[in-house]
């Protein structure tokens, strides 16, 4: 029930953190495969869902967008979609929302249709077991195209840099690198001890395979 102030910062970065292959029609491109073939995104661990519903609209017609969570906040997430179906549907944008647990290896294995062109995730660590489960969720679902991309942002809270460090290196390991990173502040919704905003140093990040798999 709550958006966490990395994803109000990834969602404010979605129109200016560059353009991904993915999310740009390549030069070959023509106006009847484009409308054949929208982008797919795919938010893990969406929460409240503001990263992809911003995504969503700023994307419009020309993507779909999944927005998915555990059992107990997906009705919550469904329900906020529905609160923004004027936006979306002004835009064009096409969301829905669904189950993904990232502990559960899908079975059967996504086909090439049915993976994305755009992983999202904010705030997605804060357990010694989510890198492993996030990179091994990751590698199904992500499509195999070079231009395929996964734009992540997460707190340096100093209890999770350990789960930081070895999402990267997971993700090394499964031949995605980064393509475009950085940091920036943003200020959780609450109090810190002394009555001031709560600082958070947070680090962005889009990511994509070193070579075609």
């Amino acid at each position: 029930m709550k958006t966490w102030v990395s994803s109000y910062l990834l969602s404010r970065r979605l129109h200016n953190i560059g353009s991904p292959p993915a999310l740009v029609p390549s030069a070959s491109a023509t106006p009847s495969t484009l409308s054949q073939k929208p982008l797919r995104a795919l938010e893990l661990g969406a929460g409240t869902g503001l990263v992809g519903l911003s995504f969503a609209a700023l994307q419009g017609d020309s993507a779909t967008v999944h927005l998915t969570d555990l059992p107990e906040i997906v009705p919550n997430l469904a329900h906020n979609v529905a609160l923004n179906v004027e936006l979306l549907n002004r835009t064009g944008a096409t969301v829905t929302t669904g189950l993904l647990d990232w502990s559960v290896a899908p079975s059967p294995l996504p086909t090439a249709e049915e993976q994305f062109d755009v992983i999202l995730a904010a705030d997605p660590l804060y357990s010694p077991n989510h890198p492993q489960w996030l990179v091994d969720t990751i590698q199904p679902w992500l499509s195999r195209g070079l231009d395929a991309r996964v734009v992540v942002e997460m707190p340096l809270r100093d209890a999770y840099l350990p789960q930081v460090k070895e999402f990267r290196q997971r993700m090394g390991e499964l031949g995605l690198a980064v393509v475009e990173e950085g940091e920036e502040v943003g200020y959780d919704d609450w109090e810190s001890a002394d009555g001031g905003a709560l600082a958070v140093n947070c680090w962005w990040s889009i990511w994509g395979w070193t070579e075609k798999v």
